[in-house]
């Protein structure tokens, strides 16, 4: 088994990923009333009040790793046409949950100041780490391609 560098890529992402899940992401703070973001519920901490309205925003981070999880263990194998096609599913996901996240804001947010926390930010780096993952995955490819090309029997 030969190690490649862009497992290395694929498991900080991973690592980054589930660290984006552990912490708020967002704050909102409007006229004395601060309200807390994170994956999984929407808390206003003046009241006490919890909703669990922005949950999908943590279970596609989940899945997001659970395809993160199964990138890796294919990076294992030669596969590289699988391996390119859960990168760039992995990429889509994360760019679905800023989505998701730019809506829940615009819902959620009205007239307050918003402060975003690192966690927020885990995600896209994770996206950027996946992008060079993907290049670095077809480097590989092309090399182990032209290699076999580069052995040919002649008559």
């Amino acid at each position: 088994m030969k190690f490649r560098f862009y497992q290395l890529m694929l498991l900080a992402s991973l690592v980054l990923t589930i660290l984006a899940l552990l912490d708020p992401i967002v704050s909102f703070s409007e006229a004395g009333h601060v309200s807390v973001m994170s994956n999984f519920k929407y808390q206003n901490l003046m009241t006490g009040e919890e909703s669990s309205s922005v949950v999908a925003l943590g279970i596609l981070l989940i899945i997001t790793a659970v395809f993160n999880v199964m990138g890796l263990l294919l990076s294992f194998y030669d596969n590289f046409d699988m391996q390119k096609r859960v990168t760039v599913l992995t990429m889509l996901l994360f760019a679905g949950y800023y989505i998701l996240f730019f809506i829940y804001t615009l819902i959620l947010a009205d007239d307050a100041t918003m402060d975003v926390k690192a966690p927020m930010l885990y995600p896209f780096i994770a996206l950027t780490l996946h992008l060079v993952a993907f290049l670095l995955i077809r480097r590989c490819e092309a090399k182990i391609i032209a290699k076999a090309l580069g052995f040919r029997l002649r008559d």
